[in-house]
């Protein structure tokens, strides 16, 4: 009996491991691979927060550079999934996407100095379009290269006086426009709340900065799970949309969503959710 059943389970093999090989890149403060925070990153502790609810798929963490994850995700030969993702009609083409948001903040804001607020006699101001902000009151933009803030407002950046926004390359773009900012050589810069609070406390947390959010769009951005468009990917989001829903209403995700947020857009996150929920 004991030789028969060990025949069968030769022939049958092990059971297959499952796993998701999640790709992560030098993105801070959503993935932190490079200094003393390495694996503390928004998006990263979704990750490991996502698993503790799929007990039957381990996960793989592996760096891409920015610029190859997209690339990565396309090809089809192997499968990897990323988190936070813009759900576009062109990468649906060679992705699947969960049904469920994965992450959710506040949209781009505009980082400013409250001594240029002041001195524009705006201190207690909160919200404002962008074009007409920049317009009015003369101010320089700076912008990093290459980055995308949704169609909406990319095409309002495009609109602007080409002498009143300065486009800055590189990898650390947003780092190098924000000490432009604290030195005055911008009035102000476009970027996300948690980026801008992030850089800001790594760059000099003795200036004085305030972000402003912007009327021109949504004031809730949300990022999806993505994974490579085979077989594979498809069953990894089937059973991610099973599970994503219930981790999204969870304090322990809600704790991630505002960790790299000041107290006052923290508040105004927390709001905003509220009244999404309620309406």
């Amino acid at each position: 009996m004991r030789k028969t059943l060990f025949l069968l389970l030769m022939l049958i093999g092990p059971a297959e491991a499952k796993s998701i090989d999640w790709i992560i890149t030098d993105f801070p403060p959503y993935y932190m691979v490079s200094d003393d925070l390495e694996g503390t990153g928004r998006d990263e502790l979704v990750i490991n927060l996502l698993h503790d609810h799929l007990p039957d798929y381990s996960e793989n963490k592996i760096f891409f550079p920015a610029s190859r994850a997209i690339r990565a995700l396309s090809d089809k030969r192997k499968t990897y999934c990323m988190l936070s993702l813009y759900k576009t009609p062109e990468r649906q083409k060679f992705m699947h996407f969960s049904d469920s948001y994965a992450t959710v903040g506040l949209s781009p804001t505009l980082a400013i100095s409250n001594l240029t607020l002041a001195a524009l006699d705006k201190q207690q101001l909160e919200k404002v379009s962008l074009k007409q902000f920049i317009e009015q009151n003369k101010l320089v933009l700076g912008v990093a290269m290459q980055r995308s803030y949704g169609h909406r407002l990319d095409e309002i950046i495009k609109s602007l006086p080409k002498e009143q926004v300065i486009i800055r390359p590189g990898q650390d773009a947003l780092e190098s426009l924000t000490n432009m900012l604290i030195k005055k050589r911008v009035d102000a810069v476009i970027g996300y709340p948690s980026e801008h609070y992030y850089i800001h406390k790594l760059t000099n947390t003795r200036a004085q900065l305030s972000q402003l959010l912007l009327d021109d769009i949504a004031p809730l951005a949300y990022g999806y799970v993505g994974c490579t468009k085979n077989d594979n990917g498809r069953q990894i989001i089937s059973m991610i949309n099973q599970t994503m829903p219930d981790l999204t209403n969870s304090q322990p995700f809600k704790n991630i969503m505002v960790k790299w947020l000041p107290s006052y857009l923290e508040m105004k996150l927390d709001q905003l959710l509220k009244g999404k929920v309620s309406s």
